[in-house]
């Protein structure tokens, strides 16, 4: 499903793709995230990551990303059933130059 709300865009001014800025206005009002009120699926939350933690755990690892002993990144991964842990060398990478 491709982001229907204009972001990402292309910056004539900047010559490149700018990503999201993650709805800091609507976040300012209270209001969470287009993408989190319109995911069909309820696949993603937005919150403080310590509540978030309480409620869903801390797992952040998943193939092919680096171990988040690593990394510290502030989400929580629930893993589909067939999820491969970190390190797991069996998948592919869709492109590797995004992986250091």
């Amino acid at each position: 499903m491709a982001y229907p709300y204009g972001a990402p865009q292309y910056s004539k001014e900047k010559g490149h793709m700018t990503k999201c800025d993650g709805c800091f206005e609507r976040v300012a009002e209270g209001l969470m995230p287009i993408c989190v009120d319109s995911c069909p699926l309820r696949a993603i939350e937005f919150g403080e990551i310590s509540e978030l933690r309480k409620k869903y755990g801390t797992n952040a690892n998943c193939a092919p990303l680096p171990d988040s002993n690593i990394t510290h990144p502030n989400l929580i991964i629930k893993l589909n059933p067939n999820g491969k842990p970190v390190g797991d060398t069996r998948g592919f990478l869709q492109n590797p130059r995004e992986v250091k």
